[in-house]
């Protein structure tokens, strides 16, 4: 007889680190696949890890606007049998934010949850490692908590001053932890005895034609603008006389940037490889520090997949893909590097990068959550 599927009824809750509206990336592709596959899946959008700044302005009126129309207005279509809650809490930050949070609006979050038709006993993937989400799990209960560590929380220049405690507690509370990185999965693996690093990958009809250029020199990159970006890069490419568009939200608005620089804004998941291919080569500039240590870029599978050559900051979770990426540290490098395509680009190095990209489609890779998550209940030692 088959053993029972022990995800068979469960619910699904998603305590986000993002809105669902911004760049599409795990979070959300995750969230959609549960749902298609037939779990009703709550996602409960960022519930904050720092104050907000001036520079937050925009991303704090458009999350005061969802609370004021009673739900999110979604950018991407939200699927059937996927609800999201747009939560009003405050960051973790400071003591009269976290009483008013216990006391009043994490209670309220739960109670319209349960409205919503959230029970106890579902399997809870979390993001943020804080207060406000051990808190919000004490009151929701789920049988099972899953952590899905995306980022080096420790390399923020201001985290909460208990996360060391919050994020070891919220590990000790999980029955299994997936990173993004192998620098975040030799983080945790000291830390937690199920620790798996694996990517969401790239959707299956995502892959470009790709053929050899007579020239490069439309180049762009990809995914939300913030802090932890390097524009230097960016402005030497500019400089030089390459075609530069930045493509995606603004989470933080880059410094002032040359003339061949363009900000083309955020385009939809469905358009996006249609965007790409007008596009000779990609570019994933991240600057140098802490944070950055544990960044594997949600979107490389997808840059894999255009064929395109893909210049990048050497990060050191990217190591493992030396073989497809060209990685400079220097502005003159980044130039170097780019002028250099007509003559370094082969026909084999862009079908290498596409079918790498092929074993990492969104099916095979919620198929390796699914399982993995699987294994965690059937463990004796499950939590």
């Amino acid at each position: 007889m088959a053993a029972r599927d022990p995800l068979a009824g469960r619910q699904i809750l998603i305590l986000s680190s993002v809105e669902w509206d911004s760049a599409w990336q795990r979070h959300q592709i995750f969230a959609a696949q549960w749902a298609a596959a037939g779990h009703e899946v709550f996602f409960v959008e960022n519930t904050g890890f720092r104050w907000p700044g001036l520079r937050d302005a925009a991303r704090v009126g458009r999350k005061l606007a969802g609370l004021t129309r009673g739900a999110p207005k979604a950018a991407a279509p939200v699927p059937p049998g996927l609800r999201v809650v747009n939560p009003a809490v405050l960051p973790p930050r400071g003591k009269a934010p976290r009483r008013l949070n216990e006391a009043v609006l994490l209670p309220r979050l739960a109670a319209k949850l349960a409205a919503l038709g959230l029970r106890p006993g579902a399997l809870a993937v979390a993001y943020l490692p804080t207060a406000t989400t051990l808190s919000l799990l004490d009151l929701l209960k789920p049988e099972t908590i899953v952590y899905d560590c995306v980022d080096n929380f420790s390399g923020h220049a201001c985290p909460p001053s208990d996360l060391a405690r919050t994020e070891g507690e919220l590990m000790r509370r999980s029955a299994l932890v997936i990173t993004t990185s192998s620098t975040l999965r030799q983080d945790k693996a000291a830390l937690h005895p199920n620790v798996l690093q694996f990517h969401h990958g790239v959707a299956a009809d995502f892959f470009l034609a790709s053929s050899p250029r007579a020239a490069y020199r439309r180049f762009c990159y990809f995914g939300t603008l913030r802090g932890e970006l390097d524009y230097a890069p960016v402005a030497a490419l500019a400089e030089a006389g390459f075609e530069v568009e930045l493509i995606g939200p603004v989470k933080q608005a880059p410094p002032p940037l040359p003339r061949g620089v363009a900000l083309r804004g955020g385009v939809a998941p469905a358009e996006l490889a249609r965007t790409l291919a007008s596009f000779d080569a990609l570019l994933l500039p991240y600057r140098d520090d802490a944070y950055n240590r544990g960044i594997f870029p949600a979107k490389i599978y997808e840059c894999l997949a255009t064929g395109r050559p893909v210049l990048s900051s050497p990060l050191p979770a990217l190591a493992e893909l030396s073989e497809h990426l060209t990685f400079c540290r220097t502005p003159g490098e980044w130039v170097k590097a780019a002028e250099a395509l007509p003559q370094t680009e082969t026909p084999a190095k862009r079908a290498a990068r596409v079918e790498l990209a092929r074993g990492f489609t969104h099916s095979r890779a919620f198929a390796r959550l699914r399982e993995a998550v699987t294994d965690a209940l059937r463990a004796p030692h499950g939590r």
